[in-house]
């Protein structure tokens, strides 16, 4: 079995890596865990909005190299399972087992997905998932968004900029996102906003070309003619590999005390995969310092 670590922190998202800094200037050994490239979701956004300015590779970037310079490890792997064994926890992956006093698991959240007919078989052929991303592709063609919380609204004023015209498809009479988001939308004259609005399948041969819809209040169906489907209702969290000690609240998310403690001593959740996570930029940069403190003071009291 590997060496032990003071702390263990799955997850290098904004989160993890703010958690893995903190605990480094606290002096403990860390390690951390990730499969996927560091900066989660945050590395899909080219220009932050709120608290915290310039785009989110650069945040993750900087970040990084932090932990970096203060002697943090890295390992590149999925975690599987986390068990108690005497005085430490013990993290299995895909590389090992790695034991540490205390483990941080910001594993974050990934986007739910709506489970309709072509919406797996499409991917990368038209379903994408990052408006910064892969705008350009849509250059002069029609896509379609779906949602109206914050990430639809900032992924079809993102889309805007390149498409023909953005479809905006949404459930409900108004939008969830924050006020200025949606305040915004009306003065892009390339925005469709669908209200009422559900998603039955995405349509296409090779790749996107329709996207069937059924109005709530009549019930009749529809087809948009489209290149592209950006798909943002809701995130999910990751944390299918946390066992069912640590407790979890109706939609999945793990539950915490206000030290960010789980149920599982020795082991504390932060950022997406807490339930009551705020859900900015700023929440999540705070949660991955406290959480590393209540690691700290339980490491060395």
């Amino acid at each position: 079995m590997s060496k032990t670590h003071d702390l263990i922190v799955i997850g290098t998202g904004v989160t993890g890596l703010s958690a893995a800094r903190q605990a480094l200037e606290s002096g403990l050994s860390t390690l951390t865990l990730e499969s996927m490239l560091y900066g989660g979701l945050v590395t899909n956004i080219n220009e932050l909005d709120g608290e915290i300015q310039g785009s989110g590779i650069d945040l993750a970037a900087s970040l990084m190299m932090k932990v970096r310079k203060l002697g943090g490890e890295h390992l590149p792997a999925s975690a599987t399972s986390l068990a108690a064994d005497a005085d430490c926890i013990v993290v299995h992956s895909d590389a090992g087992a790695h034991r540490a006093s205390a483990v941080i698991i910001a594993s974050g959240a990934k986007l739910r997905r709506l489970g309709v007919p072509g919406e797996s078989e499409f991917e990368d052929k038209g379903v994408s998932h990052c408006a910064d991303c892969d705008g350009p592709y849509y250059k002069d063609h029609d896509v379609v968004v779906v949602g109206g919380g914050d990430s639809a609204l900032q992924e079809a004023l993102v889309l805007s900029e390149y498409a023909q015209r953005v479809h905006l498809v949404h459930r409900g009479e108004t939008f969830s996102a924050r006020k200025h988001l949606a305040d915004r939308i009306p003065g892009h004259a390339n925005i469709s906003v669908h209200w009422r609005t559900s998603v039955e399948a995405v349509l296409g041969g090779d790749c996107v070309q329709a996207v069937r819809v059924r109005g709530l209040d009549g019930g009749a169906t529809d087809e948009i003619a489209c290149a592209g489907f950006f798909a943002y209702v809701g995130l999910e969290p990751a944390c299918g590999f946390v066992p069912d000690a640590v407790l979890r609240d109706r939609d999945g998310s793990l539950l915490t005390d206000a030290g960010l403690r789980t149920a599982m001593p020795g082991v504390f959740a932060a950022g997406a995969v807490r339930s009551g996570y705020g859900g900015l930029l700023a929440d999540a940069v705070a949660e991955g310092i406290a959480a590393a403190k209540s690691a700290a003071a339980l490491i060395r009291p």
